[in-house]
């Protein structure tokens, strides 16, 4: 009889990207996989066309009567699941569904993508958020982390116990599907690449706010925004609709909407920019980077692990713009040898540490390690 797999995710996005090669392999292996998530009917759709079954059990943000109403949709999913093994992917997913799991006695494995502000923030939200990590970890099987600063932190405030943890590298990348490209250099423009959920952790205003003082110096300049509008965040952290056309009517940046294969859009850009705040392992640099691009990043965890500074693309310093104009215009300056250069050494180090195979062995070994305990 097959084992049953229930994969808990924020949404259904990331089933469809990221997690897709993951999903794949356990159902290659013989796991019959449910994939509990929400997004629009558009997504859902695809995720049922690349042949995965996904149920939609919404979402929770802090309103208490979506909450219950989430924890309900995915405690009877579970249950119908008849699952064996439950897997959890980001913050919310992590909390509630190992409350359900724990509950239901289901033995499960939770990948902390990442922390963002989980361990500074005084919001109510990430007060409540640290608090309940103390009680809900304390029974999952294996806690994966995307690097090692974040298993520090939840070691450090007691959320696990070394045992159970372990490290993989991000969700890895496919670095086949993610390969290079010929580019065809015009020499009009120098294209600019942000991609990224359009919230603020990513540093888009940042970006914009570099792109505005760039182009008063540089007229053959194209500074491109690429992703989904994201209102599943706290509010002060969110980027609008509203805010985006207004960047595009002063002409700071041309917006590309959101697509799944992010591919022809790096292909054609000359550097990939990112200035979150934070990342787990950052899957855009990581993408970059196995199509030989250069990148600038910020100087934090989640990006740093993947640029290295001067070498595969430049740091720059957290929530500051200038000195990313600074990188910015280092980046211009270079030779379109030196670009890609450093483009083939970016894409050599993803080959090495960051292949998508680690990821997905890690994952076949511990839900057989847990099996075997059953």
């Amino acid at each position: 009889m097959k084992k049953s797999i229930a994969i808990i995710e924020n949404h259904v996005i990331s089933v469809n990207t990221v997690r897709k090669k993951l999903i794949n392999e356990l159902m290659s292996n013989g796991y019959d996989v449910t994939v509990l998530t929400t997004g629009s009917e558009k997504d859902l759709a695809l995720a049922a066309q690349n042949g995965f079954k996904v149920i939609d059990v919404k979402t929770s943000n802090t309103n208490p009567i979506d909450i219950l109403r989430y924890i309900r949709n995915v405690r009877t999913a579970i249950k119908n699941a008849k699952a064996d093994v439950c897997l959890t992917f980001t913050m919310r997913p992590a909390i509630w569904g190992n409350i359900i799991t724990r509950m239901l006695k289901i033995p499960t494995i939770t990948n902390i993508t990442g922390i963002g502000p989980l361990a500074e923030s005084n919001s109510l939200t990430y007060k409540v958020a640290r608090g309940l990590y103390k009680f809900v970890l304390k029974k999952t099987a294996k806690v994966f982390f995307q690097n090692k600063d974040d298993r520090e932190v939840f070691l450090k405030n007691g959320f696990v116990t070394p045992e159970v943890t372990g490290l993989i590298p991000g969700s890895g990348v496919d670095y086949d599907y993610y390969a290079p490209v010929e580019q065809k250099r015009t020499g009009k423009k120098f294209v600019f690449l942000f991609i990224g959920r359009l919230i603020k952790d990513k540093g888009i205003t940042e970006y914009v706010n570099a792109a505005k003082i760039l182009k008063a110096s540089f007229q053959n300049l194209e500074v491109q925004a690429l992703g989904p509008y994201y209102s599943q965040n706290l509010k002060e952290n969110t980027i609008t609709e509203r805010d985006v056309l207004q960047w595009v009517e002063d002409g700071t940046i041309k917006y590309l909407g959101a697509s799944y294969d992010v591919r022809t859009f790096i292909g054609k850009a000359d550097c990939i920019v990112l200035p979150s705040y934070r990342e787990g392992m950052s899957n855009v640099l990581l993408e970059a980077a196995s199509m030989q691009k250069p990148c600038i990043a910020s100087d934090t965890t989640g990006c740093r692990d993947i640029v290295d500074d001067g070498v595969t693309g430049f740091l720059c310093k957290v929530r500051d713009t200038q000195d990313l104009v600074e990188k910015m215009k280092m980046m211009i300056a270079l030779t379109n040898e030196e670009r890609d250069a450093m483009g083939i050494k970016a894409r050599e180090k993803v080959r090495k540490f960051f292949g998508k195979q680690i990821v997905v062995n890690a994952y076949l070994d511990a839900i057989q390690t847990i099996l075997d305990k059953k």
